[in-house]
């Protein structure tokens, strides 16, 4: 019984396909070693990653019609988009038994407070009701209580300043404002202590300054493209921005003696530079260690103002990353409906000596 034999691939769709290949291995190693050190890195980690999929779902279908025998290429690229690239969080292993341990519900979530419609603080309100956390880290939160919120958090123990609110159903300390500013921008985080099972937890409620100057000065290349090199330098000052906040914010860290949680809008995907050094210093991401899925939290107002159908995010760049002392049991991210950012939900669980 004969077969027959393998159609020869073109050489047009070999050079595609092992393109494509080589260009997510590159993007791999860009994300590895420190994508927003160039600017291309630093504008591809806000893009939708998806969008690297689009070329292997053509040349799949490509290699289908005139060389199956080199299919396996682009699917498996496909694969990793879908998976590594697109920041999927699938834990292998379930969370170790939590006996001995202090189990605590963590929020975080940069509201937007009184930027969006006048009925968004029911959305604010039913979101944390239905998530029940312990405590919530609040940005762009200026003049929350001075609403409806300040009879919702009447029972609460609240500390606020500025753009930051921090409530608390457990014991607070002080709120303590520190420095986090970069060249050109004054600005701030702040810390208190929270009072857990006789443990005091050091909570630090961050806001990093956001990419949008830098991703806006680039979009103006495409009416002036002569605009270019200006561009790319406003784009590496957003990024230096940042990256001198978490230097600083790093400093706290090291000196604190116990548990540590940082929470907030670090404007930041999880292969940037920010959270790379959250992790030098320490620390461990809660979705990535307990999360299902991609945890995206922004990108869906975006998208809602063109198409109002469309409510997914394609960007995780609200956190809650928490030092060794801390398990992260499970972690998840909520509505939609009442800001540009959804909120993160962590349960954790504090181990002790």
């Amino acid at each position: 019984m004969s077969t027959k034999p393998h159609q020869k691939a073109p050489v047009w769709l070999l050079i595609l396909i092992f393109t494509y290949a080589a260009s997510l291995v590159a993007l791999t190693i860009l994300n590895r070693v420190g994508a927003d050190l160039w600017w291309f890195g630093a504008f591809n980690l806000y893009l939708p990653q998806a969008v690297w999929a689009v070329p292997g779902i053509l040349i799949t279908a490509f290699a289908l019609k005139v060389a199956r025998q080199w299919i396996w290429v682009p699917l498996l690229g496909v694969a990793w988009v879908v998976g590594p690239l697109m920041g999927l969080c699938w834990p292998l292993s379930a969370p170790r038994e939590s006996q001995g341990s202090v189990p605590l519900r963590v929020m975080t979530w940069n509201i937007k407070y009184g930027t969006h419609d006048k009925l968004a603080h029911l959305e604010l309100m039913h979101d944390i009701d239905m998530n029940n956390p312990a405590v919530v880290l609040l940005q762009d939160a200026g003049g929350l209580l001075d609403g409806p919120f300040g009879k919702f958090f009447s029972r609460w123990n609240v500390r606020t300043d500025g753009q930051y609110v921090i409530a608390s159903r457990l014991p607070l300390g002080e709120m303590q404002v520190r420095r986090m500013s970069f060249s050109g921008g004054d600005h701030t985080c702040v810390r208190t202590q929270l009072k857990l099972g006789g443990t005091d937890v050091a909570l630090y409620n961050v806001h990093f300054e956001s990419p949008r100057s830098g991703l806006n000065a680039l979009r103006v290349v495409k009416q002036k493209p002569w605009y270019l090199p200006k561009a790319v330098q406003t784009l590496a000052n957003n990024v230096e921005a940042r990256f001198s906040q978490v230097q600083e914010l790093r400093e706290y860290i090291r000196q604190e003696k116990g548990p540590v949680i940082v929470a907030g809008d670090l404007n930041s995907p999880d292969v940037s530079l920010v959270c790379a050094t959250l992790r030098a210093v320490g620390l461990h991401d809660a979705f990535a260690e307990g999360g299902r899925g991609y945890g995206y939290t922004y990108g869906h107002f975006l998208l809602q103002h063109r198409a109002p159908a469309f409510n997914f995010s394609w960007m995780r760049i609200d956190h809650i990353m928490v030092s060794s002392q801390f398990q992260s049991q499970r972690c998840w991210t909520g509505t939609y409906m009442a800001s540009d950012h959804r909120p993160v939900i962590a349960d954790l669980a504090l181990y002790r000596n």
